[in-house]
């Protein structure tokens, strides 16, 4: 390898955290799409739907760390919600960064923060644990 040059092996982290960013974006567009099918008080330009679910995406990915590192301290019995938190912060934030997201009436907060939550499960069961294998190697998957 040449001097200055990075390898970015199949297995690395720069790696495992693109192929976990991937499948968490495609999970995002699914549950986010399915919501906004399903609950009238919730819609996204769109034009605009990418943009949504890639801040939408990073939000989530942030929260779900943080909400994961608390809970791992404080509160073990709470940690199967975490990914319920971090939709729900995801959407917060991603309402208040974006003029593309509408969310309106407090059950549709709720219902959008489950679906995202067990569409973002459903999704991750079926899809994501195959696709990080395929990218990241099979020992990311095992780790996870």
């Amino acid at each position: 390898m040449r001097a200055g040059c990075v390898s970015l092996a199949v297995g690395s982290a720069p790696v495992r955290l693109v192929a976990a960013f991937v499948v968490r974006f495609v999970v995002a567009c699914i549950a986010l799409a399915l919501a906004s099918l399903l609950l009238d008080g919730f819609s996204i330009h769109t034009i605009a739907f990418p943009l949504v679910a890639l801040v939408f995406t990073v939000i989530m990915m942030i929260a779900r760390a943080v909400l994961d590192s608390v809970l791992d301290k404080h509160a073990q019995w709470a940690a199967s919600f975490v990914g319920l938190g971090a939709a729900f912060v995801a959407l917060v934030l991603t309402n208040a960064f974006s003029d593309h997201l509408t969310i309106s009436g407090a059950s549709t907060w709720l219902w959008a923060s489950l679906i995202i939550w067990l569409g973002g499960i459903l999704a991750e069961l079926l899809v994501g644990r195959a696709l990080v294998r395929r990218i990241a190697g099979p020992e990311r998957a095992r780790g996870r």
